[in-house]
């Protein structure tokens, strides 16, 4: 790795800004009083080069590597791609197992390993140039996350830190610190709604408490995070002094001490951090039988309605000690009869999902906005091809395969061609929860069917028997999966952006 290997030595003075006076930065704070310095010992501190490459290799595990914030990585990334695309054309010539195709394989086997090679060495090259400028920054105050206001989302207001590797690297550093020192990975959304199908999928007397937080992240308030982040002595003292970096910086631009910037990746772990000690009094109540929290979301389930009504002024009482509030028009409760079933009318909305009981059988769909989103794309998918029908001085250029990929694209589940990443998108790897035959599912079939009885005298008999071939039911039961490139995904989505 070479001998610029540790960020600052043996150890560094880290300089905290802990009484939150508005206007000073974390540094200036600290050299007004001295006291608030203290020498701390950064000991196996995780901001190395090898630590920086160990998150490079899980990000192009991820499908997502570094060349575009490095010229020379870009480069060689690209060399190796190219490589790559000459073999496979030049294979084509020969049969699978001739003299000239191994020959060739050997040839590009070798080529791609000394490219490979090269791509690491600039990778590495790269990082280590990244730490050097981060650790001249950091230890003359002069470290910044760059952070700007970025675009809405959901009507809310998202941020965003310098795209630069010395500003990347040390944000990713200070997430997976975070993340490391709470020592449980917060689950996904997908397994906390599989965990809640299992609580309810059976006929006992229950009583369900949800609750919403109000502008969850906007509410975070700094001085009990500082309080908070200071009780994890496993956190290192880089990454604490990181944080409070972002903290300076966010109040500065939101002119508030409150609040953790949407969209910052280290954002999300300080909040599972801010809620850690929440969730371990809540679950640990008695009468809790089921306790999950997704972000700002929260389910309880307990044995009884009496039970339930002492959990929840424990969960409100602990929210308001760290000035949270609740969104009383998200936050509901709802109790079961002996059976497990739900009065009439009445259900659970959880993540996207809707848990209804009756007649002792449990039914898990979509809420009307999840639901709508889809039948939204779906209609927009229909449309575009209806509004640019081929003709004479517009021929067809793949219209009619667009229309058939954009349908499987949303009935069925993606894997990007040539990315290393393992997750899987699409109707079901989205919606696993969802019983098979549920009543979303067939509405959407139904769509496909109805649009080809209206308008199949404009298709080819082959692009209309493909089309009425498509079942979302099937497709979610058999978990279809369906390949496509990058600029395939591109195209397909483009219609979309604005559902």
């Amino acid at each position: 790795m070479g001998g610029h290997d540790s960020v600052f030595g043996s150890s560094i003075w880290i300089r905290l800004w802990v009484n939150g006076r508005e206007g000073a930065t974390v540094f200036d704070e600290a050299k007004r009083s001295r006291k608030w310095g203290v020498h701390m010992s950064v000991g196996p501190a995780p901001y190395t080069v090898r630590s920086f490459v160990d998150l490079a290799n899980l990000e192009n595990r991820r499908g997502k590597d570094i060349s575009r914030l490095d010229p020379e990585v870009g480069r060689v990334t690209r060399a190796l791609r190219a490589a790559r695309q000459r073999y496979l054309r030049r294979a084509k010539r020969y049969a699978r197992d001739s003299p000239e195709r191994l020959a060739l394989r050997a040839a590009y086997r070798v080529q791609r390993s000394d490219l490979r090679k090269r791509r690491d060495a600039a990778i590495e090259s790269a990082l280590r140039d990244a730490l050097r400028v981060f650790e001249d920054k950091f230890s003359d105050d002069r470290f910044s996350f760059e952070l700007v206001a970025g675009p809405l989302a959901g009507g809310k207001p998202t941020y965003q830190i310098g795209s630069t590797l010395p500003i990347t690297y040390p944000a990713k550093q200070a997430a997976a610190s975070v993340r490391s020192a709470l020592a449980v990975e917060a689950p996904s959304r997908n397994s906390v709604v599989r965990a809640l199908r299992s609580a309810l999928d059976r006929p006992y007397h229950h009583a369900i408490l949800k609750i919403d937080i109000e502008r969850f992240f906007e509410s975070i308030d700094h001085f009990e995070l500082r309080a908070r982040v200071s009780r994890y002595s496993s956190l290192d003292r880089v990454s604490a002094a990181l944080t409070e970096r972002l903290l300076w910086e966010y109040a500065v631009l939101a002119k508030s001490q409150l609040g953790l910037p949407r969209g910052v990746g280290l954002s999300s772990h300080l909040a599972e951090l801010y809620m850690r000690e929440f969730d371990t009094r809540v679950r640990t109540q008695p009468g809790v039988l089921f306790y999950a929290r997704y972000v700002d979301d929260i389910v309880i389930v307990s044995e009884n309605a009496t039970a339930l009504a002492k959990i929840k002024a424990v969960a409100v009482d602990t929210l308001n000690q760290l000035k949270l509030i609740t969104n009383s028009g998200k936050t509901y409760e709802l109790v079961a009869d002996k059976k497990g079933d739900y009065p009439s009318g009445e259900h659970l909305e959880y993540l996207g999902y809707k848990f209804t009981r009756a007649g002792g059988r449990l039914a898990v769909g979509l809420t009307n906005q999840r639901k709508g989103r889809r039948v939204k794309r779906l209609e927009a998918a229909l449309q575009a091809w209806l509004s640019t029908l081929p003709n004479a001085s517009w021929p067809n250029h793949g219209h009619n395969g667009m229309l058939l990929d954009r349908i499987r694209y949303l009935a069925g589940n993606t894997k990007l061609l040539n990315s290393k990443s393992n997750v899987a998108i699409g109707l079901y790897f989205s919606n696993s929860a969802l019983d098979e035959n549920a009543g979303e599912l067939r509405e959407l079939d139904v769509m496909i069917q109805e649009f080809c009885l209206l308008h199949g005298s404009k298709m080819p008999d082959k692009l209309r028997s493909r089309i009425e071939s498509i079942s979302f039911v099937d497709m979610f039961h058999s978990r279809s999966f369906l390949r496509f490139n990058q600029k395939r995904v591109e195209r397909i989505v483009s219609i979309w952006g604005q559902v």
